[in-house]
């Protein structure tokens, strides 16, 4: 009988650690989740941020050939962005 008391206090002290175990689990998988999540939405803002200086990018570009002197290259530079503009909405529409 004395085996089996200690058998049973030795089971005792194991699944009390195993519960233990899986507690910490829990809360280190759950840590885990939120620091996902944070670094989630940090991705998202760094990507809208890189798309917004894309474009303000773009517009600079543009900016800056509309402001050149020569005004048959930017004319022409007009012109083959209604082009580019009028081929998208072209393949838009089909």
């Amino acid at each position: 009988m004395k085996d089996s008391d200690q058998n049973i206090d030795i089971l005792f002290d194991k699944i009390k650690l195993m519960i233990k175990k899986y507690n910490d689990l829990k809360s280190e998988n759950l840590e885990m989740k939120n620091k996902i999540d944070l670094l989630k939405n940090n991705n998202e803002k760094i990507i809208g941020d890189l798309k917004n200086s894309k474009l303000s990018y773009q517009s600079l570009k543009i900016g800056k050939i509309l402001e050149s002197d020569n005004k048959q290259f930017v004319k022409q530079r007009i012109d083959k962005m209604i082009q580019d503009l009028d081929f998208c909405i072209t393949n838009l529409s089909s």
